[in-house]
């Protein structure tokens, strides 16, 4: 009789914890596509771009993440408690504004300008300011809930970083030194 109690307390202690936590998410592929190299692919790159000219985005920054939110028992989009991306720039040739969007869908390596996916400009992050070179940090609640709401298993989804107000920035990529490249964290509840 101990035993089956031992076994029902660990397992409801197991069901308490297993719905609330912190997650690391691991991303798949993380580019940018550059409008006036339309037909090349810069995923290999050590810096990640976002670029706008004349109020028009030119280079934006694809991070593809890998989906596991409902192996982590994530299936309501209001058990994300918060979600935050935080990127390290590496160079400011032109201080402005990013803004994060949410994508449906994988980005892959070899994805070029030409042939981009359209995100979602209804799911955004709050505009940040860019000014120097240093970590920053963008909540991304909004679009991680989303993807939550499109599908907790199975089918990718990318955070798109697009510059506004003639902003030039390039973040560390994968690609740099261990510790540099765009870090996806999110928190739920029960």
């Amino acid at each position: 009789m101990r035993y089956l109690q031992s076994l029902v307390s660990i397992f409801l202690l197991l069901a308490a914890t297993a719905g609330a936590g912190s997650f690391t998410a691991e991303m798949d592929v993380d580019t940018y596509m550059d409008a006036a190299n339309a037909s090349q692919s810069f995923s290999d790159s050590d810096l990640l771009w976002a670029t706008s000219v004349g109020g028009e985005p030119a280079k934006e920054v694809y991070l593809s993440i890998i989906n596991i939110l409902g192996s982590q028992g994530v299936f309501d989009p209001e058990q994300i408690d918060s979600a935050t991306l935080t990127v390290d720039a590496a160079q400011v040739e032109r201080p402005g504004k990013i803004t994060a969007y949410f994508l449906h869908g994988a980005t892959f390596d070899a994805a070029t300008w030409s042939d981009k996916e359209d995100y979602d400009n209804s799911v955004s992050s709050q505009t940040i300011d860019i000014s120097q070179e240093k970590s920053y940090t963008i909540d991304v609640t909004d679009i991680i809930k989303k993807a939550v709401e499109t599908c907790t298993e199975g089918c990718p989804y990318s955070i798109v970083l697009v510059a506004e107000d003639d902003a030039s920035v390039a973040f560390f990529s994968s690609e740099s030194s261990e510790g540099e490249e765009p870090t996806l964290v999110y928190d739920t509840i029960e």
